[in-house]
């Protein structure tokens, strides 16, 4: 009885978890979270620049830099450059793809679903993941 108890809440809250994670996708240009558009998109290479859907307005910039080490990969990050708000955060917390770091900005509410960035989300946001990688970091 014991056992069919911690299964059934086990299983509940692994199903849940499931359910609470956003799905994103690029296609055609959009990024659609959950099968909505919310923001247009380009990319080039590493870098990719996010734009509202009504008009050519430059949201978000994303950049994956290599550190200058391509083939090792320990010290890549990504630089998140909000471009309204002029505010950067340089990261190797957010490792992967572009749809990594859009799940990271919507779980922590700084991207909401209407591609509209909340500005105190955004302060925490950048004061809990910036790393401040560029200024830290010593090249010969």
């Amino acid at each position: 009885m014991n056992k069919k108890f911690l299964l059934s809440i086990a299983l509940t809250i692994l199903v849940s978890s499931f359910g609470f994670a956003q799905k994103v996708k690029f296609k055609k240009g959009k990024v659609l979270v959950d099968g909505k558009e919310i923001l247009k998109i380009e990319r080039q290479g590493t870098e990719a620049t996010l734009y509202s859907l009504e008009g050519d307005d430059e949201v978000i910039y994303l950049n994956y830099e290599s550190n200058g080490t391509l083939h090792y990969h320990e010290d890549d990050y990504v630089v998140i450059f909000f471009s309204k708000e002029e505010i950067k955060v340089e990261t190797s917390r957010i490792k992967g793809s572009r749809k990594r770091v859009i799940k990271a900005l919507i779980k922590n509410k700084v991207l909401d679903m209407n591609g509209e960035i909340n500005l105190e989300k955004l302060k925490k946001f950048a004061k809990k993941y910036d790393e401040n990688i560029t200024n830290r970091t010593v090249r010969y």
